[in-house]
C-alpha cells in the first residue's frame, strides 16, 4: 500500500511539480514542512490536505486513499466520473474504443 508522501509525490509530478513548487503556492506553510509532506516525515492537517489537493488537481481521498481508480488529474476525474455514468453495455463499447485508439497512437 502507497503511502500519503508517496501518493502526494506522484501527483505533484503529474503537474511537472515538486516540493518546492508546492511550498511557493502554499506561502503559510513552511517550506521544510512541505518538504517534511513529501519525504513522509510529517502528514498535513486537513486544512493542507485540501488545498493540496486543489493545487495538484485531485480530490483529497486520492491523496489518502490507496485505491486503484483515483484520478490524478481533473482530466482523468472526468473520465472517470463519465465512465461510472454509464450503463454496463455503453461502458464495454467506450471501453473497447479507447483500447483502440490507445493503441493506435504512438506513446509519448
Amino acid at each position: 500500500m502507497r503511502s500519503l508522501h508517496v501518493r502526494l509525490k506522484e501527483a505533484a509530478a503529474a503537474k511537472g511539480w515538486k516540493a518546492a513548487d508546492v511550498a511557493r503556492e502554499m506561502p503559510e506553510v513552511a517550506a521544510s514542512t512541505v518538504g517534511h509532506w513529501f519525504s513522509g516525515r510529517r502528514q498535513p492537517q486537513m486544512d493542507h490536505l485540501k488545498k493540496l489537493a486543489k493545487l495538484l488537481d485531485v480530490s483529497a481521498a486520492a491523496l489518502v486513499a490507496d485505491e486503484p481508480d483515483y484520478a490524478h488529474t481533473a482530466e482523468e476525474r472526468i473520465a472517470l466520473q463519465i465512465l461510472r455514468d454509464m450503463t454496463p453495455q455503453q461502458r464495454e463499447v467506450y471501453l473497447a474504443m479507447g483500447k483502440t485508439y490507445a493503441g493506435s497512437t504512438p506513446k509519448q
